[in-house]
């Protein structure tokens, strides 16, 4: 499968200004997973990027969501341009996991 986009959020906002993922609510434990497959036309896919401020692309033809706990990313070559938070990253797979972060710890302090 190619893709032209992918996209994974575990918040709602990925700046002030671009609505990425209205689905998520804080601390939900999901990343939810953003694809558009290279099938899709260019004018589909600026009509989905000129929604993004408003939340509006999440109902877009082409757009498919998937939430999920965990996911990998296996590019099927070299010719691949990977991002994190805007920067450049290395090439290749790429995967991650959600971990509960709702601890509580409580107990005695001895002094």
């Amino acid at each position: 499968m190619t893709l032209a986009f992918f996209w994974v959020c575990n918040t709602t906002h990925a700046s002030y200004n671009v609505f990425t993922c209205p689905m998520s609510k804080m601390n939900d434990g999901v990343f939810h997973v953003l694809i558009v497959r290279s099938s899709v036309s260019r004018l589909r896919l600026l009509q989905m990027l000129l929604k993004l401020e408003t939340g509006g692309h999440i109902e877009c033809e082409g757009l498919e969501i998937i939430s999920c706990l965990a996911y990998r990313l296996e590019p099927l070559s070299d010719n691949t341009y990977n991002d994190l938070d805007g920067e450049l990253i290395e090439g290749g797979t790429i995967q991650a996991r959600l971990f509960n972060t709702a601890q509580f710890f409580a107990g005695k302090v001895d002094r």
